[in-house]
């Protein structure tokens, strides 16, 4: 990563390859056990980080490998329709890419889930545009079932740019975000890939957990701390950069073959340590596997 890119730059010209008019590129849609009850999911193509621990379709950095452009209603049609066989499913979002990507699409998108009988959006963002553009943030503020969960990289400017191949000054955006998300009082939650040693050390975990702190000392109580499952997309990134990144050993590992198909990825660290394997977690954990996460 010696080439470091603008996010915003980037964000452009992603826009320029994924966005057409209101429709944007998806890739997939489906369903993941995340939020407790399930989540309706639209896989979105194009994001503005190169972070070398994503676990992405590799479309993430070669968008012209999908065709298709989605309307917002075409969306959230189809989320609708996954909902409605899944009864216990009540809520959608966008993952895989960005989706602050394609402003257009993504407002209007929200605003068909604000009228319907969905029960939120989630949106899970890096939070660059968020931090870098105020006004966006403020939009938000007028919808009522909107659920973002922003997603902090690093501790420090240089960690930052080695992990997302992003110029150090874009540090700044995600913790920006967050301020702009609690001065328009919409609901968000934190979260870090501050709890694998494998990406972050105990001194930069410490640094991270101090400017969140500065923030609003509350938001430290309800940080998420994430692992990371090295996916086959994940581990060719990481080599292609020279990262070398081993195991982390915990005791669910002895499970020997299966161990492969045990999905530990945004779990906290306090419960992935008393975690028991058992059927239900195993069974749980394939499903989410055969989505692709």
């Amino acid at each position: 990563m010696l080439n470091l890119i603008d996010p915003i730059e980037l964000a452009k010209k992603t826009e320029n390859v994924v966005c057409r008019g209101n429709k944007r590129k998806y890739l997939r849609f489906g369903t993941t056990p995340d939020y407790k009850t399930g989540v309706a999911t639209g896989y979105a193509v194009g994001c503005n980080l190169r972070c070398v621990f994503c676990w992405a379709h590799e479309t993430r950095d070669n968008n012209e490998l999908v065709r298709d452009f989605y309307s917002p209603r075409e969306v959230f049609d189809i989320l609708h329709e996954i909902i409605g066989r899944n009864p216990k499913i009540d809520k959608i979002r966008i993952s895989d890419g960005e989706p602050t990507l394609c402003r257009d699409h993504l407002m209007e998108l929200i605003e068909i889930t604000e009228k319907s009988d969905v029960g939120q959006f989630v949106l899970e963002t890096n939070g660059i545009l968020f931090g870098y553009d105020e006004n966006y943030v403020k939009d938000l503020s007028a919808f009522k079932k909107i659920y973002v969960r922003l997603d902090l990289k690093a501790g420090t400017p240089e960690a930052f740019s080695k992990k997302t191949g992003a110029i150090p000054e874009a540090y700044e955006y995600p913790f920006q975000a967050i301020r702009h998300l609690m001065k328009y009082g919409i609901n968000f939650g934190v979260a870090a890939m501050s709890a694998d040693p494998r990406f972050m050390d105990p001194l930069e975990r410490v640094g991270l957990i101090t400017r969140v702190g500065e923030i609003d000392p509350a938001l430290v109580l309800r940080l998420e701390e994430e692992m990371t499952v090295l996916v086959p997309t994940a581990k060719k990134r990481l080599n292609a950069y020279g990262w070398k990144a081993g195991k982390v050993k915990y005791p669910f590992y002895v499970i020997g073959p299966l161990r492969k198909y045990v999905q530990v990825s945004y779990m906290p660290i306090k419960s992935l340590k008393k975690q028991k394997v058992n059927f239900g977690f195993l069974l749980k954990n394939l499903i989410q596997l055969k989505h692709g996460i």
